[in-house]
């Protein structure tokens, strides 16, 4: 079995590319994040540039999210056509709210650790947001999200040694 021990030396291992898949791996599980990418991307910053730790973790993660978005574009096809009639009339009910609050919601989503992101990406999807708006929100979200992380371990990972 592997260590988060073990899984943070084998990405580093891998440098800035490792920035980029722990933020992809990280996001991209469904519910459930299996692969701990909260404490790989502190422990990359604190060896490599830690803006470019947290711009790269920040787009696999913005990328890995957006998988979601097909889970829920897919999920159509499974919906009973009495409902889909519904869910029609829910998006052009609240288009409007979406056109004004959609890159705002999905950003703010993206932008903090404990939201249900997959339950946002599957609706998203399942209404057909439009993709490139939704993904530049989730990416701008998830850089910000893992610039904190990066500096984080930049700034605080002498004193959490010290602790520890």
């Amino acid at each position: 079995m592997l260590s988060i021990t073990g899984l943070i030396e084998a990405v580093q291992g891998l440098g800035y590319i490792g920035a980029f898949l722990s933020g992809f791996l990280g996001s991209s599980s469904l519910f459930i994040a299996l692969f701990p990418s909260y404490l790989v991307v502190p422990v990359l910053a604190t060896q490599l540039n830690p803006f470019a730790v947290g711009v790269l973790a920040g787009l696999g993660a913005g990328i890995g999210q957006f998988l979601h978005y097909y889970i829920g574009l897919g999920g159509r096809a499974v919906i009973p056509k009495k409902y889909k009639s519904h869910i029609d009339e829910w998006t052009t009910k609240w288009k409007g709210r979406l056109d004004k609050y959609g890159l705002l919601l999905i950003f703010a989503f993206a932008a903090t650790p404990m939201t249900p992101d997959d339950v946002l990406w599957i609706s998203l999807g399942v209404i057909k947001y439009p993709k490139g708006k939704a993904l530049a929100a989730a990416i701008a979200g998830k850089i910000v999200l893992n610039l904190v992380y990066a500096y984080a371990g930049f700034y605080g990972w002498g004193m959490m040694q010290n602790w520890v």
